[in-house]
């Protein structure tokens, strides 16, 4: 697959030049004229450096070294690019120019990555682009991410390149479109594409392709990065499977009248890769696939393009090897594997192991074989030892980063927790104070609001009491009335009658009517023990309790039994006990008519063994206590035993009731 990456190259505008000699300002300015040759120029700026160094300027020698270093990577003279920045680092560090030290590590890695020198690369590219990001220099800091992905890669480490190109991608859809940002766009774009088709993400891949054509549509001369794309897109699709679409993508790229004039290797390359994919899809002539490869064979050739020619090779001798012509397929094999060898690309030189392996016998073919075997376990190990390195370099330099400044913090930290000891311990010392003042007040005030309930029940209680009370006088003062008064009445005026005879019949009558006289007296008697009797000295939390079950029965319309034990002093009992036993009964009284539909319930409060046993129990439906879910009100009769360390048991079965019964130890106010 082709790759289109740019040479980055660090521009040197802006750089404040010492204005402190005239004769290195006129050479440096010699130095920038490209309208002379480059070997002249490096000899200029060399001038400035020599000029520059006798002013015992470290600022003034550093800005003639970066305008050398611009040179030498022009020139391509990769080993004094190297040298020439480290001393370029030094000095800039020393100066504390964040700038200069962010283009040198910029210059380092792209030294370390022209001698394949990865690690090393990667390292200053790393340290590169953490400057900047600080220094806001988005231009450079998404160049130097597309240099650290390419890095990662070319050493197969897919999810870490993927990574780096998307932050790049996020930074430059921000910059201004010019030539510069939008040729990083477009390689971002290519190689987050390339990623993807590693990583197999075929319809990924093209789209991310698409996209870098969509990025070159924004320059003047875009006609090769178009071309690089469609090569990338039709590759995606042989390698989906899709080999007509790759097919006609492939003879839309040859149609181009000048690629064989202007870029014969891309033109090998098509010209390959559409031979593979039509020996892919079967349905072709051999003699067209055949003559397809030669052709592109002999381009390869003429052009000294080894990559082409080791790519071709490859192919062909698989397409030997399927046709069963041996000699030819070993041929072209052997020419695959040495050009591998030569050019260091394990892909081609694995393939070809294989092919051989599958043409020759005997020990030959296990000879290649086991190199076969041996080589991708190498290449699996080598790849993990990639990542692991790249990881270990961002890791690495971070913790060094951090180590760094916790070392400068150290001081300000010992002054600090000296002095923040005694003020910890002193503020500890009055939240612990507090806090306990705080636990008295709440328990307070729980109690009191428990009191304050238990009030408001008595208060309500005192109101039917006194409803009562009301009834019961109107009834006796009705009694009285109605009935005694008017006995007595009739009596008197039947014996004021009968004083006037003596006869036996008077006598008689006399007797009834005294008879009656002694009925009234019971009734009178009757009446006085009722007003005796003093129902509301007998009023307390049980009767507050029986007037509810008794209002929500009848209102239930449910039939209920009702027992207390006599042997409870509910007086002595907690409040704050007996209002979420009140709760709770109202609870249950509830879920008995709503949920269990009783028409039965019984209800029970016992002492046993120094503790408050409450029961209550229907004849409802019944549940399976093992599945069913709970419910808010099981949830709020749960928290409030909790609250007053209760037991809560539940005994149920489908169409069989429910019996809850609560355990509460006596706890005296």
């Amino acid at each position: 697959m082709i790759k289109y990456f740019p040479l980055v190259i660090l521009l040197f505008a802006s750089l404040g030049f010492s204005q402190s000699s005239d004769s290195i300002y006129y050479y440096r300015n010699l130095a920038k004229n490209d309208q002379i040759t480059t070997e002249d120029r490096i000899t200029y700026a060399k001038k400035a450096i020599t000029l520059s160094a006798k002013t015992d300027s470290d600022s003034t020698l550093l800005n003639s070294q970066r305008v050398l270093s611009f040179l030498y990577i022009i020139d391509g003279q990769i080993d004094n690019i190297k040298s020439i920045n480290l001393d370029n680092l030094s000095l800039a560090k020393k100066i504390k120019d964040s700038v200069s030290i962010a283009n040198a590590y910029y210059n380092l890695g792209y030294s370390y990555g022209k001698t394949q020198k990865v690690d090393s690369a990667y390292y200053y590219y790393f340290n590169a682009v953490k400057l900047y990001d600080k220094l806001k220099d988005f231009k450079n800091y998404a160049a130097v991410l597309l240099n650290m992905a390419n890095i990662q890669e070319s050493e197969r480490d897919y999810i870490g390149a993927q990574n780096n190109v998307i932050k790049a991608i996020n930074v430059v859809d921000k910059l201004q479109k010019n030539d510069y940002n939008v040729d990083t766009e477009w390689s971002l774009y290519n190689l987050i594409g390339i990623i993807s088709g590693e990583l197999q993400q075929y319809d990924n891949s093209i789209e991310y392709h698409n996209k870098a054509i969509n990025s070159s549509n924004k320059l003047k001369d875009n006609y090769f990065y178009k071309i690089y794309s469609n090569v990338n897109i039709a590759s995606t699709y042989r390698k989906k499977g899709d080999y007509n679409l790759a097919i006609d993508k492939y003879n839309q790229i040859l149609k181009s009248s000048k690629l064989l004039s202007e870029d014969a290797s891309t033109y090998a390359y098509v010209i390959n890769d559409l031979a593979y994919s039509k020996f892919l899809r079967g349905k072709d002539s051999n003699k067209e696939i055949e003559t397809l490869y030669r052709q592109a064979f002999r381009l390869s050739d003429s052009i000294l393009d080894k990559n082409i020619k080791m790519s071709v090779s490859l192919n062909f001798s698989d397409y030997f090897k399927t046709i069963n012509q041996l000699d030819s397929a070993a041929m072209y094999s052997t020419t695959a594997y040495t050009l591998g060898k030569e050019l260091k690309h394990n892909k081609t030189i694995l393939k070809a192991l294989y092919i051989k392996s599958e043409i020759e016998k005997g020990e030959a073919s296990k000879k290649y074989l086991f190199e076969h075997i041996r080589l991708n376990d190498s290449l699996l190990f080598a790849e993990r030892s990639s990542r692991n390195k790249f990881m270990r370099i961002d890791y690495e330099t971070e913790e060094i980063k951090q180590e760094n400044q916790q070392i400068s913090r150290q001081r300000l930290w010992l002054l600090i927790v000296s002095g923040g000891l005694l003020f910890t311990l002193f503020f500890l010392y009055i939240i612990k104070t507090q806090r306990e003042k705080n636990k008295e007040l709440q328990l307070e005030r729980q109690q009191q609001e428990a009191n304050e309930e238990i009030y408001k029940l008595m208060l309500s209680q005192q109101d039917k009491i006194d409803e009562a009370r009301s009834l019961e006088k109107n009834r006796i003062s009705k009694d009285i009335h109605d009935g005694i008064l008017g006995k007595l009445f009739g009596v008197r005026l039947s014996l004021d009658g009968l004083n006037l005879s003596v006869n036996k019949e008077a006598i008689d009558k006399r007797s009834h009517y005294i008879s009656e006289l002694k009925n009234i007296e019971e009734d009178i008697r009757k009446v006085s023990h009722e007003l005796n009797t003093d129902f509301i000295k007998q009023s307390g939390f049980l009767d507050i309790v029986k007037t509810l079950v008794d209002a929500q029965m009848n209102a239930y319309k449910i039939e209920y039994t009702f027992y207390g034990d006599d042997s409870i002093d509910w007086d002595a009992l907690n409040n704050k006990v007996k209002i979420h036993l009140y709760r709770i009964l109202q609870e249950t009284m509830q879920n008995a008519y709503k949920h269990a539909e009783a028409t039965k319930v019984d209800i029970s409060f016992k002492m046993e063994a120094n503790a408050l046993v409450f029961c209550i129990s229907d004849n409802g439906k019944g549940f399976d206590t093992h599945k069913a879910k709970k419910g808010i009100g099981i949830k709020n009769i749960e928290d409030r035993i909790q609250e007053i360390n209760g037991e809560l048991k539940i005994k149920s079965h489908e169409k069989t009731g429910t019996k809850i019964i609560i355990i509460v130890p006596t706890i005296n106010n």
